[in-house]
C-alpha cells in the first residue's frame, strides 16, 4: 500500500470515527493535520521533538518574570515613603504599561522572542496588582479590601485571550478564586466561611470545566481547554478534600449562620452555571462517547454539592448539646459522622481516580498528575486519622512508613506508565 492509499484510508477511518462519535470535530482535524490532509487548527502548535524544550523555556522565563516582579515591588515598597504620589503614579502605570509594550513588541509585533514576550506580558499583569494595590495605599484606601482583588480581576480579564496567553488567564482565574475566599471571610469567621468557601469553590470547579468544554467549539481558543478544565479538577478535588476531613461537619455545620443574600446570589448564580453546563456535556456525550468519564466525574462532582447543601437544613435533627466544664456546645452524633465521614472520602477517591482516567482517556497528562496529588494526600489523611490511631505509636509509623514508600513507588511507576502511553498515543 502505498502512501497516497494510506492517506485515502486513514481519511475514510476518520470519517467513520467522527459518525459514530468516537472523535470530535476538534480532534478530526488534529488528527488529519498531523499527516498534511488538513491544516493545523489556528492556536494548536504542530509536535516537534523541540516541544519540551520550548516549554521548559516558557517555564524558566515565567519564574524569571515572576521573581523580577516580586523584586521590583520589594525595592519600590522598601522607598516608598521617599517618593513624592505623582511619581509614585508615573512609575507605577510607565512601568505596567512599558513591560505590556515590550511583552507585545517581542512576541506579536517583532516576533523575535515570542517566549521571552509571554513572560513579559505575565510580568506586566503582575504589575497591574501592585499598580491597584500600591494606588489604593497612595489615596489611604484599605489595601486589604477584597475588591481590590475583584479590580485587579476585571482588569487582567481580556488580556489572557487577547495576548493568547494560559499563564495569565491562569493569574486570572487565581486572583477570582482569591477573591471569593477573601469576600466570603472578611465578613465572617473562619470557622464559618471555610465551608461556604470550599462549597462556592466546588460549583466554581465545575463551572470552570463546563466553560473548558465550550473552548472545543471555538478553533482559535481551544488550547484554553486545558487551562480552564486543569482548574476545574483542582477545584472539585480540593473542596472534596476538606469535605472528606472531619472539621466540616463537627464543627462548621454544627455552628452554621445563615449568609447573606449578596452570598446566596452568588451560589445562586454558580449553581444556574453550573447546572447548564451539566447539560450540555450531556448533550456533547449523546454526540462524543468519549466524553464519558467527564459527565460522570461532573454528575458525581455536583451530586455531592447539592448532598452537603441539603445537609445544612436538616443537620439541627443530627446534633445534640453537651456540656463540658461548664461550657456547652453542639455536637453532631458520632454514627452520624462516621457516615458523612465514609461517604465523603469515598466520593473523593473516585473523583481522583476518575480525574486520573479522564487523563488517560484524553491523552492529557496534568489530569494524571492532579489526580495521582490528591489521591496521595486523601491516603495520607486516612492514615493519620485512622491507622495511626488503632496501632501504638512506634508500629504507626513503621507501618505508615512502609505503606508510604511501596504507594509513592508504585504510583510513581503507574504514573510513568500512563505518561509514556499517552506520549506514544499521541506520538511525541
Amino acid at each position: 500500500m502505498g502512501e497516497n492509499e494510506h492517506k485515502a484510508w486513514l481519511q475514510e477511518e476518520v470519517d467513520d470515527w467522527s459518525r459514530e462519535g468516537i472523535v470530535d470535530d476538534h480532534q478530526v482535524k488534529l488528527i488529519l493535520s498531523r499527516y498534511g490532509l488538513a491544516e493545523t487548527p489556528s492556536g494548536i502548535e504542530k509536535v516537534s521533538p523541540k516541544k519540551d524544550t520550548s516549554q521548559l523555556v516558557t517555564v524558566v522565563s515565567i519564574l524569571g518574570a515572576f521573581l523580577i516582579g516580586i523584586g521590583a515591588i520589594l525595592f519600590v515598597a522598601s522607598n516608598w515613603q521617599r517618593i513624592p504620589n505623582i511619581a509614585k503614579m508615573v512609575l507605577l502605570l510607565g512601568t505596567t504599561y512599558g513591560t505590556y509594550f515590550v511583552g507585545w513588541e517581542l512576541k506579536f509585533n517583532r516576533r523575535t522572542h515570542p517566549v521571552m514576550g509571554e513572560a513579559l506580558l505575565f510580568l506586566a499583569s503582575l504589575f497591574v496588582g501592585a499598580t491597584i494595590f500600591l494606588t489604593a495605599q497612595i489615596f489611604n484606601v484599605n489595601a486589604n479590601a477584597h475588591w481590590l482583588l475583584l479590580v485587579w480581576f476585571l482588569a487582567i480579564l481580556p488580556f489572557g485571550y487577547a495576548f493568547r496567553s494560559s499563564s495569565i488567564l491562569s493569574l486570572n482565574i487565581i486572583t477570582f478564586a482569591l477573591w471569593t475566599m477573601f469576600y466570603i471571610s472578611q465578613s465572617r469567621y473562619l470557622i464559618h466561611s471555610s465551608f461556604e468557601i470550599f462549597m462556592l469553590y466546588l460549583l466554581f470547579g465545575i463551572n470552570l470545566y463546563g466553560l473548558g468544554q465550550l473552548h472545543l467549539k471555538f478553533e482559535k481558543y481551544a488550547h484554553f481547554r486545558l487551562v480552564h478544565q486543569g482548574f476545574g479538577l483542582f477545584f472539585i478535588l480540593i473542596s472534596y478534600f476538606y469535605f472528606s476531613l472531619e472539621t466540616p461537619y463537627r464543627e462548621s455545620l454544627t455552628r452554621f449562620i445563615p449568609i447573606s443574600w449578596q452570598v446566596q446570589l452568588f451560589f445562586l448564580l454558580f449553581t444556574v452555571t453550573s447546572v447548564l453546563f451539566l447539560v450540555s456535556n450531556f448533550s456533547m456525550y449523546r454526540k462524543v462517547k468519549n466524553t464519558k468519564y467527564e459527565l460522570i466525574v461532573l454528575l458525581l462532582a455536583f451530586s455531592g454539592w447539592v448532598g452537603a447543601w441539603l445537609l445544612t437544613f436538616f443537620i439541627d435533627s443530627f446534633t445534640t448539646s453537651v456540656t463540658e466544664y461548664g461550657y456547652t456546645y453542639t455536637r453532631i452524633d458520632p454514627q452520624i459522622a462516621t457516615i458523612l465521614f465514609i461517604l465523603f472520602n469515598l466520593t473523593f477517591f473516585v473523583l481522583s481516580i476518575g480525574s486520573i482516567l479522564i487523563g488517560y482517556y484524553k491523552s492529557t497528562v496534568p489530569f494524571v498528575n492532579i489526580g495521582m496529588l490528591f489521591f496521595v494526600l486523601g491516603v495520607l489523611h486516612l492514615y493519620f486519622t485512622t491507622l495511626y490511631e488503632l496501632l501504638p505509636r512506634s508500629l504507626a509509623f513503621i507501618a505508615g512508613g512502609l505503606i508510604l514508600i511501596t504507594l509513592g513507588w508504585y504510583l510513581e511507576n503507574k504514573r510513568r506508565s500512563i505518561i509514556n502511553e499517552i506520549k506514544e498515543g499521541v506520538g511525541i
